[in-house]
């Protein structure tokens, strides 16, 4: 079976999600994330009509501007009505791109962790900091979203870090707390730093994911299909046949995303 541990389904046009559908309502299982209200509700409609399809509902450092008291109460109720399909919370984070402070995103970022916490959800994780925010004297080194998430929880068992493109000194901070890194498509660059974590990361602290259609694929926007090109990518990197590497990641996903059948 595979698994894209982090899609963005309903960002697709309709011709596009009907393809990925047909291919994997019969091979596997998507884990749909949305970035605001609009997406999370366009998400939830389509793991209403498909049982492969599962989502985590997000709120992405770039919708920060419109958060409220009111948005984050709508989500509230869609948790209580889509007990059964919600099986994450993200991605939410920090991004220093984001058209706000970085201060007012932490606030905002607290909120969901508490609500993950409050719901017993496992927590998908955006970070992108810059070199100064990074080594900021508040936050030394990468500590600085560690130290956000140290505050809420004892350990990483139900924080999966998406889309990871940092060092293996960073990885290793997390997957010791037993944490959950999720590589991309960014891995087929083969940025030294990204494939030496890659390298490091055990197997089972692994997923894999396509962030489709927002991680570009030869210079072109990515699918859910493009997950198998990833697995035998990192089948070979990893020295792992094939078959048994989908079955790790599928133990991986079972045991972080619980209800995930």
């Amino acid at each position: 079976m595979l698994i894209d541990a982090h899609c963005h389904l309903n960002s697709l046009a309709q011709s596009v999600k009907d393809e990925v559908i047909s291919h994997f309502s019969a091979a596997g299982v998507l884990i749909d994330s949305s970035i605001d209200l609009k997406s999370s509700r366009e998400s939830l409609s389509l793991s209403s009509q498909y049982s492969f399809i599962y989502n985590s509902l997000g709120f992405h450092p770039f919708a920060c501007a419109s958060f409220s008291s009111d948005i984050y109460q709508q989500y509230k109720n869609l948790l209580k009505k889509n007990p059964d399909k919600i099986i994450a919370l993200g991605e939410i984070g920090l991004d220093y791109k984001a058209d706000i402070s970085l201060l007012r995103q932490e606030e905002i970022f607290r909120q969901w962790l508490l609500l993950a916490k409050e719901e017993n959800l496992p927590a998908l994780i955006h970070v992108r900091l810059d070199k100064n925010s990074w080594s900021s004297s508040r936050f030394p080194g990468h500590c600085r979203i560690l130290s956000v998430l140290d505050d809420y929880f004892s350990d990483y068992q139900k924080i999966v870090f998406h889309c990871f493109s940092y060092s293996f000194d960073f990885l290793k901070k997390i997957v010791d707390k037993g944490g959950f890194i999720s590589f991309s498509l960014n891995v087929l660059r083969e940025n030294k730093k990204i494939i030496g974590a890659l390298t490091g990361c055990p197997l089972e602290n692994l997923l894999l994911e396509t962030d489709s259609p927002y991680m570009r694929l030869r210079g072109n926007f990515s699918t859910p299909l493009d997950i198998s090109v990833l697995y035998s990518y990192v089948s070979k990197l990893k020295g792992k046949e094939e078959g048994r590497l989908k079955e790790i990641i599928q133990s991986n996903a079972r045991r972080v995303f619980k209800g995930l059948s």
